[in-house]
């Protein structure tokens, strides 16, 4: 019986689509699966916004996404973060 890939290549290859709405699915699922239900409110209650955020932040903290850190850098600038910042603060 093959075994199931772990939780970080599952993130990884879900972090690789670029799509937030399937990091939200991923993440309420690992919950779910994992946590507790206050975890699956947390992801659930974000905003759109927030999962877009979080995606981006999320493949810049992985060095096996490094073909993807510049179009992540890129949009977190685009929308006010300084994603070389020690603090993630945003610019404005």
């Amino acid at each position: 019986m093959p075994r199931e890939p772990s939780y970080a290549a599952q993130l990884g290859a879900v972090l690789g689509r670029r799509d937030a709405a399937a990091l939200r699915l991923f993440l309420m699922q690992a919950a779910e699966r994992f946590g507790d239900e206050r975890q699956v409110a947390d992801v659930r209650d974000k905003s759109d916004a927030e999962m877009d955020e979080l995606l981006h932040r999320m493949i810049l903290s992985r060095s096996d996404l490094s073909e993807l850190h510049r179009a992540s850098r890129e949009w977190l600038f685009r929308h006010g973060i300084d994603a070389f910042g020690a603090t993630g603060e945003r610019r404005n």
